[in-house]
Order: C-alpha cells, then structure tokens, then sequence
C-alpha cells in the first residue's frame, strides 16, 4: 500500500499540470478564424491577439486575453460561449472559417493627419478597390462581386434614373499600393455624375458602444477638380461616347501667369520641374498659398494611391493651417467653429484656386486634343513637366 501512494509535492504539481493544460485547452478552442455570415463580420483569434474585419479585405488587430471564457480587449471584457465549431459573441453565433475574401487591401495607416471620422449617419456609399488573393491584379469591388468601373454611376445611385437625386458620396476603401492609372478611372466616374469629392479611407479602428463592437473608418476628403477632356477617357475607356457634355467651370478663371505646376511623379514631390523633401515641399506650397497662387497639382500613373493622398493630405493641411491662422487673428477662434459668412471671408483672403486629382496625362490632352469651344488657357506644358516624367 505504501508503494502506491503518491507523494504530496508530486499531487500538487499533477494537478497544477492538470489545470495548466486545462486552462491552455479551453483557450486553444477560440483559435481560428471565424465568421458570422449575416452580419458580415469575420474575427481571428490568436494566443494573445484578436483581428476584426466586416468581410476579411481590411483588417485590425487589438491585444487580447482570454480567461474564464470571455474575451477582453479594447478595455472592455465580453462573455462567451463556445462549443465545437461555435462561438457566440456579442449575442452572434460565428462558425469556423475559412473563406478567401474577394480583395486583400492594406490600408495606408498615414500619421500625423488630421482624418474625417466617418459616422454611420452619413450618406456615403462603401466600395473598394485592391489586389485579388494570390495575385498582383488589383479589382474594383461592389457588394460581393468584382465590378467595373462604368458600373460606379449606377451603383452609388441604385438606378439610372438620377432626378431628383441627391448626390452620394462615395467611401472608397482603397489599396495604398494601386497604382493611379487605375484610381484615375474613379475620378473620372466621379467627374460623370458631378461628384466633386470622394472620402479615402486611412485607417479603420473600433471602439465598444453599449458592449458591441462599433467599426469606424478615417478618412479624408478628396477633392475631384470637374474637368475632363472627352477624347482622353474615351482613349482610355472604349464604353466612353465622345458627345457628352463636359464640365470646365474651374479653367475659366485660371490665368496661366498666376499659375504654379505642381506634380507627383514617381512618389516624389516637384514644384516646377525642382524636386522637394516632403518638409520643404509643405513649406513651399505654405508660401506659394500666401501669394495667392493658382495651383495645378497633376500627378503620374506610375504613383501609387498613398503617396497621392501624401500629395493631397500636404496641400489640404496647408490652406486649412493658413485659415485657422486668419480666422484666429479676425475672429479668435479656429476657422471650424467659425459660421458660414465668416468662414467665407476667411476664404476670401485665400481663394482656392486648384486643379486636383487630374492626371499629367489627362490635362496634357487638353492641349494635344483640343476641345472646341474651350479657350484652354495654358500652352506648352511639357515645358513644365519634371524630366524625371519622361524617364522610364
């Protein structure tokens, strides 16, 4: 009988083994990835991790601890219950899963911004554009599907038939590393139906509401300049007739003597033909906005969208910077809290005057094919274009 009695100490550490391995077992269960189809919702769990997606193309990940079946991140502690191949969670029951989603997109994760928090009472109007699993090809995304671009006008407005409509504006979750020969296409469907800005997504991020988790992106506003140059989108884009009407409001005031060029060529920034850091080119665009000068930013195809909203994000920040600093001076307030009339006498002291989101390419055509009626008021513009442009 002696024989067969286990020493204490050795009790002890068998049955602290035991609940180790039961406390790793349990944890191991919420391991995988898993989807709650109806809410569109797809998690991954790790050891220590949990990533959150609406339907696995962007993704963000959040320590986690898990402990007495619950899970516990963002500061806020969910119960669980799981069983095989379930997990209920947030009053959702998610199963295993495996599904390859439609697009892989990584985010651009820019710092140092000021983002627009987009809140779930705005009417705009989510699509995305990014790389096929497994490929280099990169998709325009509506709903569950691949989608071409034609197809955006009849998307954001759910039918052809556009009186009567108010505009929507349109979300675009977007690859940082596509190329802007093809976001092009999406400025010129935006030009199309008069849509004059569009929100680029930045960043994802969630918070806890009421114990769900609530999804919000950050994003900025893209400013779409309504030119076009019809003979250039139908080069580009054989669906394109070449009889509809045009919109050049923004070229009738440009005078080319009080105009600066400046341009994205290669991921790089230039003045003129002179390249800049991104410090000096923020300073620069600062001095040139104190001038009042008109200002044509024209980017490559060869540059990829994060450097464009670089580009943009610098010239934005710039004009709001000098605003804030006139509204503090006149009314001793940032120029946000200011009222429409103020905010417009603000604006007067510096009109914005700019062509944005046009290609090189594009605003070349307007005077390679001239549009007739149009009274194009720059010549020569291969004089001002960067030599780095023209270098393969």
């Amino acid at each position: 009988m002696e024989a067969n009695r286990i020493p204490m100490k050795k009790l002890v550490l068998l049955c602290i083994v035991s609940i180790i391995l039961l406390s790793c077992s349990k944890k191991e269960q919420y391991y995988g990835d898993w989807s709650q189809y109806y809410a569109t919702g797809i998690i991954k769990i790790k050891k220590d991790s949990i990533s959150l997606s609406d339907e696995g193309s962007i993704w963000k990940t959040y320590p986690l601890k898990i402990e007495n079946n619950s899970l516990t991140f963002l500061d806020h502690t969910f119960q669980t219950t799981i069983h095989k191949d379930s997990l209920i969670f947030e009053g959702l029951t998610y199963e295993k899963d495996t599904t390859t989603p439609i697009l892989e997109i990584n985010l651009p994760k820019l710092k140092n911004y000021n983002f627009h928090i987009t809140s779930s009472y705005e009417m705009l109007i989510h699509t995305r554009f990014g790389r096929i699993p497994n490929t280099n090809e990169y998709k325009l995304q509506l709903n569950d599907r691949y989608g071409n671009f034609e197809e955006l006008k009849a998307f954001l407005f759910g039918s052809t038939d556009l009186s009567g409509h108010i505009t929507p504006r349109l979300l675009l979750v977007c690859d940082k590393n596509a190329k802007m020969k093809d976001i092009e296409h999406i400025f010129h469907e935006m030009v199309k139906i008069n849509a004059q800005v569009l929100y680029a997504v930045n960043d994802v991020t969630h918070t806890i509401i009421e114990d769900s988790v609530e999804r919000s992106y950050l994003s900025y506003k893209h400013y779409i300049s309504p030119i076009h140059n019809m003979y250039y989108e139908a080069k580009i884009d054989r669906t394109i007739p070449v009889d509809y009407s045009n919109f050049h409001p923004l070229l009738n005031y440009f005078e080319a003597a009080k105009s600066q060029f400046i341009f994205l060529v290669k991921n790089e920034f230039y003045i003129g033909k002179e390249k800049y850091t991104m410090d000096a080119f923020s300073k620069k665009l600062d001095a040139l906005i104190t001038e009042n000068q008109q200002l044509v930013c024209l980017f490559d195809l060869d540059s990829d969208f994060k450097h464009n909203i670089i580009f943009n994000n610098i010239l934005n920040e710039t004009y709001q910077k000098q605003y804030d600093s006139i509204a503090l001076e006149k009314y001793n307030t940032t120029y946000e809290k200011l009222h429409n009339k103020e905010k417009a006498s603000v604006k007067a002291l510096r009109p914005r005057k700019t062509i944005q989101n046009v290609s090189i390419p594009h605003f070349l055509s307007f005077e390679e094919t001239p549009i007739e009626g149009l009274n194009f008021p720059f010549k020569n513009i291969k004089e001002e274009i960067p030599e780095a442009y023209f270098k393969k």
